[in-house]
């Protein structure tokens, strides 16, 4: 499990360097390493079924694979935001002592109507990470006809469970009491995030009509249309995630001392029969955070008769939706889950 969490650093190492070799790559000639390719959403957005893919019999064939140019990046960290699209950075929405917490925020430029509002959540094991990392997703919900907005948080090295909860659910309230700036219908929300992000948004939207906790103050549970996870941590009491040092971190004290906290902090356990549909993507070989974390939270959602799509994908690893074809395979699904859930106006006039 070290080794395979030692392999999983590496792949977010690879994803955060392409930046450099992005601005010395040509399109006849790549150097060596990743490369990144567009995604053509028309095509992808029109299929009836979602991309397929090959499975990688063992875990080091996917970095072998990336390694060799086989499996090409979609993740794009020079992204340009376009002119059709509006964005706001580092929109401070609270402060706590010295720290100031703050959100990006992508709408549709010209468009005066409320339109529905996607939080993205970073990952990063709730110790590290930042907003500016999705503002590929961001710009992508924006022209689906969605206002986004990512959100930054307190991070674990100096800030516990309840803290980064207790953030995000702030920046809810922002931009719901800003609906008029931003554009957003306040009574339409989708929460997404990916890893630790997957986590908290799994957390935010079914903890959101959790009775007798403070983080959840102020906050309208029926707002919530639907919850998006890739590879999240969802049941912390795992031992598999339980003895994990940066969970330990995160809540501040091991299990054994702490087993409220973490069955508190974790989303399958405010599960109830009142929470809104949810997706799920996991890679099934994923060394950081283990499958089983889904698997359990699907048969959890099922239990209760919440709707839900889980994508259980056989054979890829942690962060496979940064890469093509996990990347357009996760988008299909996004895109399905929020035209079925919480449609743009683009979506309900076929525009998009």
């Amino acid at each position: 499990m070290k080794f395979r969490s030692i392999l999983s650093s590496f792949i977010v190492a690879i994803v955060f360097t392409v930046q450099a070799q992005a601005q010395s790559v040509e399109s006849a000639v790549r150097s060596p390493g990743p490369h990144i390719i567009e995604v053509d959403y028309e095509k992808l957005f029109a299929m009836q079924q979602p991309p397929g893919y090959e499975p990688f019999e063992v875990y080091g064939m996917f970095l072998m694979s990336v390694a060799a140019q086989q499996t090409p990046l979609v993740f794009n960290p020079t992204i340009k935001v376009p002119s059709d699209i509006i964005q706001s950075k580092d929109v401070i929405f609270k402060q706590v002592g010295n720290s100031k917490v703050g959100i990006d925020i992508y709408q549709p430029r010209g468009d005066k109507t409320p339109n529905p509002l996607v939080l993205i959540i970073h990952g990063g094991y709730w110790k590290a990470g930042d907003k500016s990392v999705h503002a590929q997703q961001g710009i992508e919900f924006a022209e689906m006809g969605y206002t986004a907005a990512s959100v930054n948080y307190r991070l674990s090295a100096k800030h516990k469970f309840p803290a980064n909860i207790e953030d995000i659910y702030d920046s809810i309230k922002y931009l719901t009491k800003n609906a008029e700036i931003y554009n957003i219908d306040p009574d339409r929300i989708v929460v997404y995030g990916g890893s630790a992000g997957g986590h908290l948004a799994g957390f935010i939207g079914l903890a959101a009509n959790t009775q007798g906790r403070s983080y959840n103050n102020g906050i309208n549970p029926k707002a919530f249309k639907g919850i998006i996870s890739l590879y999240g941590m969802h049941d912390l009491t795992l031992p598999i995630q339980a003895d994990h040092p940066y969970t330990q971190q995160y809540i501040g004290a091991t299990f054994d001392k702490a087993p409220g906290k973490y069955r508190d902090a974790s989303p399958i356990y405010h599960v109830d029969k009142n929470d809104p549909p949810v997706l799920l993507v996991h890679g099934s070989i994923d060394g950081s955070v283990s499958v089983k974390n889904s698997d359990a939270l699907s048969a959890t959602l099922d239990a209760n008769g919440i709707k839900y799509t889980y994508d259980r994908v056989e054979g890829w690893s942690h962060a496979m939706d940064y890469f093509s074809p996990i990347y357009e395979r996760t988008t299909w699904f996004v895109y399905k889950f929020l035209k079925e859930n919480m449609p743009s106006d683009e979506m309900k006039s076929g525009k998009m």
